[in-house]
């Protein structure tokens, strides 16, 4: 993983309803008629390690049930896990654009992000080379489709200030093995459909899809006439014919394993 490249796609938003100093993965401040910044996003790029084991909670699952061999091995690795970090302010402003304290926002929604390079997975790129030969493959009828995006939008729920605020998603084990390894990761938080700062983004070091770099892809200008991140999730698929949206692969962490670890420190999924 020392391999991989982290690049902050993340700007500074001017002013701010609280002062907090920029973590190394390039936070930006509040606006001042907003409530919450992200601090840092983890998963992809630098020393991330993304692929981790699901939390065992009895011996008894290392082995098949009502059988005594074990599970047989494979070249799935385990799951991968991404996370936000983010803070909520004191003060925020009402509709009347009035100061007031915070006791807790009701609903937050954080959109998440995630491009997949399937070059990376051996799985794939085996079948890929015969799926050329032969105009395809079962369950892959487009072997130029080599990027997977997928995304989630996900509400939570009594959101208070004063603490530090954790989400995060997870990619199953079998999706893993087929998709490849990820290049991009974004999150965006909204409060009533207004965004929160800015689109935070880790990236791996000089990504490209169809030899465009997606640092050029990813960036749009403000009304401010600066660049700032674009929602790019929202777009990629009408640049490249190489990226296919995946739907209902990427899971919150509270339909994982992993909720049995450490639920206290997440924040809690609104219940449809």
């Amino acid at each position: 993983m020392k391999l991989w490249m982290m690049l902050a796609l993340t700007l500074v938003c001017a002013g701010g309803a609280y002062a907090q100093g920029r973590s190394s993965r390039g936070g930006s401040s509040a606006q001042p008629n907003q409530m919450i910044r992200i601090r840092e996003i983890t998963g992809v790029g630098g020393d991330s390690d993304y692929t981790t084991p699901a939390p065992q909670v009895d011996a008894k699952w290392k082995k098949k049930i009502n059988h005594t061999d074990n599970y047989a091995k494979d070249d799935v690795k385990g799951w991968h896990y991404f996370e936000v970090a983010y803070q909520v302010a004191n003060i925020g402003t009402d509709s009347a654009g009035k100061k007031k304290p915070i006791l807790a926002i009701p609903e937050v929604e954080i959109t998440y992000a995630l491009l997949y390079d399937m070059k990376q997975s051996k799985k794939a790129a085996t079948v890929a080379r015969q799926a050329n030969q032969a105009g395809g493959a079962i369950g892959w009828e487009n072997p130029k489709q080599l990027y997977s995006l997928f995304t989630e939008t996900i509400t939570y729920t009594s959101i208070t200030p004063g603490r530090e605020h954790y989400a995060a998603v997870c990619v199953p084990p079998a999706a893993a093995s087929i998709y490849g390894d990820p290049m991009v990761f974004s999150v965006q938080i909204k409060i009533d459909g207004v965004q929160q700062g800015d689109i935070m983004t880790e990236m791996v070091g000089g990504a490209a899809v169809d030899g465009k770099k997606l640092a050029d892809i990813m960036q749009e200008r403000g009304p401010d006439g600066k660049p700032r991140m674009a929602a790019w999730w929202e777009r990629i698929e009408n640049l490249s014919e190489s990226v296919v949206r995946r739907e209902g692969i990427l899971r919150d962490r509270s339909m994982t394993p992993f909720v049995m670890a450490g639920d206290q420190f997440y924040d809690q999924v609104k219940a449809e």
